[in-house]
This record gives C-alpha cells, sequence and structure tokens, in this order.
C-alpha cells in the first residue's frame, strides 16, 4: 500500500482531519450554548453528507488506492461542506447564539495548530509563518492553486482573503460566506498569536470588498 501513497497524501489526510476535529469542537461548543439543537442539527448534517472517517483510522485502511486524487478530493469536499452546513444551519436556527461557539471553536483549534507549528518553524519571519499554516491550514487540493501574494517581505506577508478554493463547497452547503470568512479570520487569529508573540494576523478591508489578510511583525 505505501507504494501508492506519497508524502502529500498523508499531509492532506491530515489536514481533512483537522477540518473533522474542528467540526466536533464547533459541536461541544454549541451544545454548551444551544443545548439540544446543537446534536439535532449536527446528525443533519452528518445524515446528509455522511460521517467522518474516525481519527484514529490510518489513511492506508481507508483510501481509493485506485483513485487517490479523487477520494482525496471527495474527502476535502464532504468534510467542509457538512462543517459549513452544521454552521449555516446553528446560524439559521440559534442566531447570535450560535455565533460565539463557532468562533471559539475556530480560534481554539487555530491557536492549537499554532503552538504544534511553533516546533516546524524553521525562521521567525511572516512568510514562514504563512508557509507552515499550510500544513494545517485545509485550502483545496495543491492542484487547486495558491493564494494571490500581495505583499512578501520578512515582516509582512499579505495574501487575497477571498477563499477561492473553499468558496464552492461553502456554496453547496448554501453557507453565508461572509460567515465562513468570519471563522476563519478567528482561526488565523488564533494560529498566529500561538505560534509567534512577535507577530499578528490582520483583515485588511479593500475597495472590491473581498479583505486581504496579512501577518505582520509588531511593532
Amino acid at each position: 500500500m505505501s507504494a501508492f501513497l506519497g508524502k502529500i497524501h498523508f499531509w492532506l489526510y491530515r489536514k481533512i482531519q483537522l477540518v473533522n476535529e474542528r467540526e466536533a469542537l464547533v459541536l461541544e461548543k454549541a451544545r454548551a450554548s444551544v443545548g439540544d439543537l446543537a446534536d439535532e442539527l449536527h446528525e443533519t448534517a452528518v445524515d446528509t453528507y455522511g460521517e467522518s472517517i474516525p481519527a484514529d483510522v490510518p489513511l492506508d485502511q481507508v483510501i481509493d488506492t485506485a483513485n487517490i486524487h479523487g477520494w482525496l478530493q471527495g474527502q476535502i469536499e464532504q468534510s467542509t461542506v457538512r462543517e459549513a452546513s452544521f454552521i449555516k444551519d446553528l446560524l439559521d436556527c440559534a442566531g447570535d447564539e450560535a455565533i460565539e461557539p463557532v468562533l471559539a471553536a475556530f480560534m481554539e483549534q487555530g491557536m492549537a495548530c499554532g503552538a504544534v507549528a511553533r516546533d516546524q518553524l524553521p525562521e521567525e519571519t511572516a512568510s514562514t509563518i504563512y508557509d507552515v499554516m499550510q500544513n494545517f491550514y485545509l485550502n483545496g487540493m495543491p492542484c487547486d492553486g495558491n493564494d494571490d501574494v500581495v505583499e512578501n517581505t520578512e515582516d509582512v506577508f499579505t495574501w487575497g482573503g477571498d477563499h477561492r478554493n473553499q468558496r464552492g463547497n461553502w456554496a453547496k452547503a448554501g453557507v453565508d460566506p461572509r460567515s465562513m470568512m468570519a471563522a476563519y479570520q478567528a482561526w488565523f487569529t488564533g494560529f498566529v498569536t500561538a505560534i509567534s508573540p512577535r507577530f499578528e494576523f490582520l483583515v485588511l478591508p479593500i475597495e472590491s470588498g473581498v479583505p486581504n489578510y496579512s501577518i505582520v511583525k509588531k511593532a
């Protein structure tokens, strides 16, 4: 089996698992806010999009080796659409009561990932923080292309915040993209805060209405 699987497949699988783990964290925090409604809405998302693969199941036990690329792409879509659909239903049914647990879950996981990522940081610069973040942040398949880089210096790394590799799955879930953007902005904030006290994550509004994101060295 290992002859069919490269490092990039395990790398992607781990990032898919992180989305599944975050979805479970959203559920946990939403329970504390809206009670049994959170479980009911999550069951609806699972019934519609399927259950996540348990975290302890190795990739080589579940992947379709006859269609590795297609299987991984399918898992990315299933995980991100299910999570976004669950969040949509929470916000639709519980309103303001659901906002805080969603943002808190994204922030908490971002910080946990940032703490782990400190050991992977070869040097403390804005661009290396962004590069290491890609080991945790599921942003489509590698063949989907990278973010549009706006600025890249030692102290500042800025990229387009259009989430173009994710918006298609958000549309399938029917969620307001502004809600998902806010959630991911919380995740980025947590990640950068945890990986380096010398840097911060900023959202930079621009005229198009779609912001830029920036990792900036603190003054």
